[in-house]
């Protein structure tokens, strides 16, 4: 192999450099995201949605290194190879742009708001002590998922397990305030 990389002169090296080098650094980034090790986010201009960014400039290193070899090995001039490599790389360094946005479209941010919630029926999981003097729990479907959350309640009768209620406000980000189906509990203002 290193025979090989010994009998190379000229510009040819050059574009072996980059084309392995890219490689390498390819290799290493699909390792790291495979286990998790998403870090090159970091080098990235903005949100990692840009079209220069550590990964796109590692594809456009790669496509040019790549084509300009395949072009002065067979034979083209070192124009021509220049050329290819850098229409190869900026094609490349688009894909990967665009694949990025893509993958960073799909991403959710976890974060459940609690206010989505008010107007909902719910179940009382775990019995909720009257006005306030204590909390409990109500299942209830926020944000398209059925969630377990505390609640307490203003009406002057505990709520037992399994009534139905309705989430009338917030009592902190993710605590609701509830009331039974059936009862109106007036509302601060």
């Amino acid at each position: 192999m290193l025979e090989f990389f010994t009998g190379l002169t000229g510009p040819i090296v050059v574009f072996y450099a980059m084309a392995i080098l890219a490689s390498l650094v390819l290799v290493v980034q699909i390792v790291l995201m495979a286990f998790g090790f998403d870090d090159t986010e970091g080098l990235d201009a903005g949100d990692g949605l840009s079209l220069i960014s550590f990964r796109s400039l590692t594809g456009f290193f790669g496509g040019f290194g790549w084509a300009g070899v395949l072009m002065l090995e067979n034979g083209s001039s070192m124009v021509a190879a220049t050329g290819v490599g850098f229409g190869v790389g900026l094609v490349l360094m688009a894909s990967v742009a665009y694949v990025m946005k893509v993958l960073h479209s799909l991403k959710e941010s976890g974060t459940i708001d609690f206010a989505a919630a008010i107007g909902e029926v719910g179940t009382v999981y775990v019995s909720i002590p009257a006005a306030q003097t204590g909390g409990g729990q109500v299942r209830v479907m926020v944000q398209g998922r059925l969630k377990v959350v505390p609640a307490y309640t203003k009406s002057s009768t505990s709520i037992t397990s399994e009534r139905k209620v309705r989430v009338i406000a917030l009592v902190d980000s993710g605590t609701l305030l509830v009331e039974p189906l059936g009862e109106t509990v007036e509302k601060e203002s």
